[in-house]
């Protein structure tokens, strides 16, 4: 009979490969942008990141044209800062690690075309604890790569919720239909 850890394990991994299959899956659809984040640029101290290639994929399936560096006329998504820890939560009777806690933490901040800030730096703090066993290591290890990626994933539906919701400085004011008294 396999361990109830393992189990929980085996789950969760099996989960992640049938929707890795999916390809396209999504748990909802994302918002539109706004006009003024129609051609976007990612600055971020690593354009490698994880965080910046899904960034550049939800952005893409939301409407926006992302462009490299420098491109005249493009919103800029600065990824301010992105850290990732792991403490330790809880000891055995052993004194050996029961549980560790992941964060990631983000921060990011947009500039529209003209260099002028349409929101200021916000950061995100996500955090998750999960159970260790020595015994089960490299499923705990793929544990933690899988609780990485979901923290990941959660912070760029933030980041793009939050986009969603930025006010174009160049749009007007729709017009009153009520006629002053």
């Amino acid at each position: 009979m396999l361990s109830r850890p393992f189990q929980r394990l085996c789950l969760i991994f099996s989960s992640v490969i049938a929707l890795s299959a999916c390809g396209g899956f999504h748990l909802r659809e994302t918002s539109p942008l706004p006009n003024v984040l129609g051609v976007v640029v990612i600055d971020a101290v690593n354009l490698d990141s994880p965080l910046v290639a899904d960034l550049e994929r939800d952005l893409g399936t939301a409407g926006a044209s992302v462009q490299p560096m420098n491109t005249v006329g493009a919103t800029v998504l600065k990824i301010v800062s992105e850290t990732e820890e792991r403490n330790v939560i809880s000891l055995d009777e052993r004194a050996k690690v029961g549980e560790y806690e992941l964060h990631y933490r983000v921060t990011y901040a947009v500039d529209d075309a003209d260099g002028k800030p349409l929101l200021r730096d916000t950061p995100i703090d996500l955090s998750r604890v999960y159970s260790f066993d020595e015994s089960q290591a490299i499923g705990a290890a793929q544990e933690e790569v899988i609780i990485r990626t979901e923290l990941r994933r959660d912070t760029v539906r933030q980041i793009m919720d939050r986009l969603a919701r930025i006010q174009d400085p160049n749009r007007t004011a729709p017009e009153d239909p009520t006629p002053p008294r």
